[in-house]
């Protein structure tokens, strides 16, 4: 139960007010990026005036970190279970089906982890960096398995394969963005049907 003391502006406890924000603000950050994101904007977006947003986050900077945690941590966690749970073939239609699924209704937040004008230093550019170096290590894990199972293990395809497969992930998600009335179940179908489709094109 919320006491007086955790009670923020207008009754409203002091960790609800900042989810409040973050969500405004991934929203912003989301459509507009970081360089093009304003705190006027989103203090608006969550109904409140911009000084208060800057009582809960101090900086842009710090109000950004907070909502790429709040993308990043759930969706690498995601994919990580996918990769540990898939063999080497299922794993990339299991690993786009856990993306939409991690961002569920918020897919536009997909944007944020991508986004060109993030902070590149601080500890803010140190934690995308960090989060995104994941990612990439995701694929480059997987691609390994997945050639190193058709007997290729040069370095360089693999590098070449990881680097596209990123694209891909990415162009996807952009889809799914673009076509908010299809499900996470329904995405998935589509593009395993798709990926089967071009997989087989071989071996005909």
């Amino acid at each position: 139960m919320s006491t007086v003391a955790g009670l923020g502006t207008k009754g409203m406890a002091h960790a609800d007010r900042r989810q409040e924000i973050v969500t405004a603000a991934t929203r912003e950050f989301a459509e507009h990026g970081f360089a093009g994101a304003s705190m006027a904007s989103i203090a608006r977006a969550a109904g409140i005036s911009k000084a208060l947003v800057y009582q809960h986050f101090d900086t842009k900077e710090h109000l950004y970190v907070a909502c790429f945690r709040r993308i990043a941590e759930p969706l690498i966690a995601r994919i990580h279970a996918e990769m540990d749970g898939s063999d080497t073939f299922s794993a990339p239609i299991n690993v786009l089906n856990g993306i939409f699924e991690a961002l569920g209704p918020e897919r536009s937040a997909w944007r944020v982890f991508y986004d060109p004008t993030a902070p590149r230093t601080g500890d803010a550019g140190a934690l995308v960096d960090r989060y995104r170096r994941q990612l990439n290590d995701f694929a480059t894990t997987g691609v390994t398995g997945f050639l190193g199972a058709l007997g290729d293990h040069d370095a360089r395809d693999i590098d070449a394969l990881a680097t596209v497969w990123t694209a891909i992930v990415d162009a996807v998600v952009g889809w799914a963005i673009a076509h908010p009335d299809e499900t996470a179940e329904q995405l998935t179908a589509r593009w395993q049907r798709i990926i089967t489709a071009i997989f087989s094109i071989g071996g005909r």
